[in-house]
Parts: structure tokens; C-alpha cells; sequence
């Protein structure tokens, strides 16, 4: 019950931030969901309601100086404690315009951090920046059971400079 409330008013937000007012936007928005609560069990309504903010925003709400990208990824390389419970990349819901880049992929060598703090920079570029009190961090349970590490990039850069580097 619990995750179809989630649903729910993930959907709802969605539906809210975005305008949009065809069933099939809706449906597949409701699926993509579910199917994100149930790869993510520990995932809180404040998780899904991340997930659904990153595919409008991207990374408009943080950093857009490269140098300062750069500071802010190699901070939260060095204290990773655990690998991540997460994929190496995953789209994000409901259109897909972002990638959730994982920072493993910098820990194994796939691609740099430099290049990963260029591409979070540049997928920024142009993007409308939200309003803060609608910006959240993951739930305690989701990051006690993930530990996400990652970086929102734009889907085409990720597709054209860094999914051919991962193996």
C-alpha cells in the first residue's frame, strides 16, 4: 500500500510540474515508477519524487563551473566508504532526459572525473533552476541501503562521450 501511495503522488508531481494531460504520459510515468520501487524496495516517496525532479531539472541545481564540479565529485570520491548499490548508470523517469552516472565508474577507471565534471557542467547549461525548497537529498533508508554516488548528466552527452567508455 505504501508504494501505491508513492506512486501516486510521484505521478501526480509529475503530472503537476510538467502539464501533461495524455493517459499514455500518465501510464507509462506510473509504470516507470513502479518499476523503480521495485528495484529500489528501500525507496521512500521523497526517492521517487528525486528521481522524477532529475528528469526535469538534470543538474540545474548544483554546480556550474567546471573547477568547482571537479571539487565537488573528487570530495565525494575520496569518502566513499562502500561501493555503490547501484547500476553504473541508470535513466531517469518518466522521459528520460538524464543519466544517473555512478561514481563507480570513475573509482574503476572507465572514465575520469574530469570528464564527468565537464559533462555535469555542460548538461546544466540552459536548464531552468528550481525553486531550493523543492530540491531534496535521498531518504536516509534509500542511501543506508544504496549508497548513491553518482552525477545527472543530459542523455545525449552521456550516450555520445561516456556510455562508449564503459565496458
Amino acid at each position: 500500500m505504501k508504494k501505491t501511495a508513492t506512486v501516486l503522488f510521484a505521478v501526480v508531481m509529475l503530472v503537476s510540474c510538467q502539464q501533461k494531460t495524455h493517459e499514455t504520459a500518465c501510464s507509462s510515468c506510473a509504470e516507470a515508477l513502479i518499476a523503480y520501487s521495485e528495484q529500489y524496495p528501500a525507496a521512500e516517496p521523497t526517492d521517487l519524487y528525486k528521481m522524477v525532479f532529475q528528469d526535469l531539472y538534470g543538474p540545474g541545481h548544483l554546480l556550474t563551473d567546471s573547477t568547482a564540479a571537479l571539487r565537488y565529485i573528487t570530495a565525494e570520491f575520496e569518502t566513499m566508504d562502500s561501493p555503490s548499490g547501484m547500476p553504473p548508470y541508470e535513466y531517469t523517469l518518466c522521459d528520460s532526459n538524464f543519466v544517473r552516472v555512478n561514481l563507480s565508474l570513475v573509482q574503476h577507471g572507465a572514465i575520469t572525473a574530469e570528464q564527468l565534471a565537464d559533462a555535469m557542467v555542460r548538461s546544466a547549461e540552459g536548464l531552468p533552476t528550481p525553486d531550493p525548497r523543492y530540491v531534496v537529498s535521498h531518504s536516509a533508508a534509500f542511501k543506508a541501503a544504496y549508497n548513491p554516488h553518482y552525477r545527472i548528466i543530459r542523455r545525449d552527452i552521456f550516450e555520445q562521450e561516456i556510455l562508449p567508455s564503459i565496458p
